[in-house]
């Protein structure tokens, strides 16, 4: 029974993350350092500091030869798995309520061109995605790997195209230099060396490209190392990658036989691996192809890996800093924290990354593993990083699991936090569920809870956050879809202001005008059962009283906005929101799909589904009709991944290619295959 939750928690649970600092990194002189001996400094009660090498390969051999038991450490020890972020920087025509700016800035560099971009967070910050432009270019990572097309007057000229051996997860554009990053997979080993040999792990990449001339990009750098890519941003040249690393190269035993002797002779003996082990099984290690030159080493100093006071795993989370105006990925700056998970929330001057607490669920029997979940937390993680190198701020912790990004939010010195007490995707029961907003400031390296407000959604999950400067909107769904209007102008007393509940939820809220909200996600009935994507126009602007104004739907559709805030663009007054179906004809039984891009104008008052673009197809498409129409039935080639508005032209963005459409009346211009 134990083992069997400890498989249900490492499949369910999708922790949040966190990351490092320098040895000397608190940048408030005033935070409290105590001396532990043998190297280790305790820094505001939240983290340790290692002042050499041999005391923090002590931490790692202290901590694993705790929880090391006889398949090695994968045996006990299940952080969960990590949720990778992944992650229309146009300046729209209207700013939302609160005054704040509408996520999203033109990208340095881009002259007067006209131009939608990639759906940020917070403005100024970019992050990284499959498509980019800079109005004049389009990159995309594609089936065969990046795929460059020059806008011309009346349509797209694909020019070059880079080959590659792995799939990049995403990019970042700065000027003339693409950044393409991802994991590189193995299919070797097991998680921490459950098999014998030793741990296979995967490794991330991240290639610099130089794209001055599009008909001719070029790799200049190659970087690789331990560990799974997790998220990144951009702000100027400064790109911020996050990355989680596993140890590697523990040659653990296993138990020879049945019974408890073998399993308890086998945990001695890897006890024995860890105690022999050195920081080359900690610390990820790196290769960096820069030209004709290859160098090698520790992606971390010693003294730049921090451990938080509550033990939060034996896994490393970095956070790497580049220039990508000086030597790009050949130097770096970097933080490093022993925990595991990752959620990654910036702005300019900030990054946050918040840790889920550790758990050995494989040692804790259902109903104790069903207190654990009840009690859960999650550690958040503040790090400066406006200067030349990231540094170590601040910690604290709010009950229960964060959604994702938009759960985290700063504005006007004080941190807000949403979360949920038991996420959708927990195997037991969510009768007790609840939400909270909690908000906090910084009080030396504590960041101090200073107001909090509870009790969303009792018995339903978070599906959406958003906050909008001094406003936040939370909203749940079980049956039907609350919408919650939290008033944080005082951030001590926050409480909710006005509550709407409508069937149906969103995934995916976005400011569209003074005092308008639009939702992404699915329409529903009362008692629960989902329709088919919805957009959903709300009136926010009395607090107290929020108010839907008008919807449009495409009946049993899903939309990838609803799990990828970056596949949405809004531009210009119109919301574009990809989506796919299946129809299936019990008389015939034949499938019929249908997929594109929603294109929705939002008025004041009302939205006016005025078209549905399809990049290559003219409607719904029978699976018994492929041959007559031309068009065989692929989404996974023909389905809208983004939508770019560049001037009066719309790019719908494929696998297999790019199609322009006129944005005045929607029609479609071509289709230029890759």
């Amino acid at each position: 029974m134990k083992r069997n939750l400890a498989l249900l928690a490492v499949m369910a649970i999708a922790v949040a993350a966190c990351t490092g600092s320098t040895a000397s990194s608190v940048s408030d002189s005033s935070v409290a350092r105590q001396s532990q001996g043998d190297g280790v400094v305790l820094v505001g009660g939240y983290f340790q500091e290692f002042s050499n090498c041999d005391a923090l390969l002590n931490y790692y051999i202290t901590k694993a030869s705790d929880i090391v038991g006889p398949y090695g450490l994968g045996g006990g020890y299940f952080g969960g798995p990590v949720m990778m972020e992944g992650d229309m920087a146009a300046r729209d025509s209207v700013a939302p309520a609160s005054g704040a700016p509408v996520p999203g800035a033109q990208p340095s560099g881009s002259g007067s061109t006209d131009f939608s971009n990639t759906n940020v967070q917070v403005t100024g910050v970019d992050e990284a995605d499959i498509v980019k432009t800079d109005g004049k270019r389009i990159f995309t990572i594609a089936d065969t790997g990046l795929q460059v097309a020059v806008v011309t007057s009346d349509s797209v000229e694909v020019t070059d195209s880079l080959r590659l051996d792995w799939y990049p997860q995403s990019m970042l554009l700065h000027e003339d230099t693409l950044v393409l990053m991802g994991v590189v997979w193995s299919d070797t080993g097991y998680r921490y060396g459950i098999v014998p040999g030793g741990y296979g792990g995967n490794t991330t990449r991240i290639v610099e490209v130089d794209v001055s001339d599009p008909a001719n990009v070029a790799v200049t750098r190659t970087l690789e190392f331990d560990g799974s890519y997790l998220s990144a941003r951009l702000v100027g040249s400064e790109l911020r990658v996050a990355i989680n690393s596993s140890p590697v190269g523990l040659a653990f035993e296993q138990p020879q036989g049945s019974g408890l002797r073998a399993e308890r002779d086998a945990t001695e003996a890897n006890i024995a691996v860890i105690k022999a082990s050195d920081l080359d099984n900690w610390l990820p290690y790196y290769v960096l192809k820069d030209g004709s030159t290859e160098t090698e080493g520790r992606l971390l100093d010693c003294t730049s890996v921090m451990a938080p006071t509550t033990f939060s795993g034996i896994d490393t989370l970095s956070l790497l800093t580049f220039d990508l105006a000086g030597r790009g990925v050949a130097s770096w700056d970097s933080a490093g924290v022993v925990a595991s998970g990752a959620t990654m929330y910036a702005n300019e001057d900030r990054t946050y990354l918040a840790t889920a607490r550790w758990q050995d669920w494989g040692i804790l029997a259902e109903s104790d593993a069903i207190t654990a979940a009840d009690e859960f937390s999650t550690d958040i993680h503040m790090f400066d990083t406006s200067g030349s190198a990231p540094k170590y701020v601040g910690s604290g912790t709010v009950p229960g699991f964060l959604l994702n990004q938009f759960a985290m939010d700063e504005f006007d010195g004080h941190l807000r936090v949403a979360s949920t007490t038991t996420p959708n995707w927990w195997g037991w029961s969510t009768a007790d569920s609840q939400s909270q907003v909690t908000v906090f400031a910084l009080t030396g390296a504590d960041l101090k809870q200073v107001g909090s407000v509870d009790g969303l959604g009792k018995s339903e999950q978070i599906q959406s956050v958003r906050f909008i400067g001094d406003t936040g909107y939370v909203v749940t769904f079980r049956q039907t879809d609350p919408l919650y209007v939290i008033n944080l102008s005082d951030p001590t007393q926050p409480l909710v202001a006005g509550e709407l509940k409508i069937p149906g939820y969103s995934a995916y809220l976005h400011p569209v005008g003074e005092g308008r909200l639009l939702g992404v996600g699915q329409a529903g009935t009362e008692d629960g059962q989902t329709q088919g994507t919805q957009m959903s126009l709300f009136d926010v602007s009395d607090p107290a009283n929020p108010t839907l104004l008008d919807t449009v739907m495409i009946e049993n559709a899903w939309s990838a906005v609803e799990g990828d805030h970056l596949a949405f663009t809004f531009t210009n007054g119109v919301a574009y929101a990809p989506f796919e179906s299946w129809l299936w004809d019990e008389k015939t039984s034949d499938q019929t799909y249908d997929g594109g891009v929603m294109a929705v104008v939002v008025n004041d008052n009302t939205l006016d589904l005025t078209s549905i673009l399809r990049p290559e197809a003219d409607g719904p498409i029978k699976w018994s009709d492929q041959d007559k129409v031309g068009m065989p039935i692929d989404p996974w080639m023909s389905g809208t991944r983004r939508t770019i508005r560049i001037e009066d032209r719309l790019y719908l963005v494929t696998n297999g290619g790019i199609a322009v459409f006129n944005v005045d009346g929607f029609e479609r211009v071509g289709y230029t295959r890759f």
